[in-house]
């Protein structure tokens, strides 16, 4: 299984994938939302850990690509934001398997993680 994670601060990609691997999940990081779509299709990914506010191509913009596209609108995201309302802001989020705000809790990250991987 292999999650990709999309996230402009590497010090939280970095985190983030230290908690993956601390469970045995491979996973990679991009801070560039438009490659996001490719990504998954080249790369076999399971899940996305997708973060909302990017500079230059939102968590909204990759989430609608990925649900428009169709091999990849089956793909598991979760949302990972400090935007606490993101769900009011942009309901076309709605879709998402989880929403989870940042800072978050290392341990209900990984346990979610693992839940999402496990469902199909």
């Amino acid at each position: 299984m292999k999650v990709l994670i999309v996230e402009d601060s590497m010090l939280v990609a970095s985190a983030i994938r230290i908690v993956l691997k601390n469970e045995g999940i491979e996973s990679s990081i991009t801070s560039e939302g438009r490659k996001v779509v490719d990504m998954v299709k080249s790369e076999g990914i399971n899940l996305i850990i997708l973060d909302l506010m990017m500079p230059d191509f939102s968590g909204v913009d990759v989430f609608k690509e990925l649900k428009k596209d169709k091999s990849t609108k089956d793909t598991k995201i979760l949302i990972l934001t400090a935007k606490a309302d993101a769900m009011r802001w942009y309901p076309e989020l709605k879709g998402c398997d989880l929403f989870m705000v940042k800072p978050f809790d290392n341990n209900e990250l990984a346990s979610n993680v693992k839940k999402l991987l496990k469902t199909k």
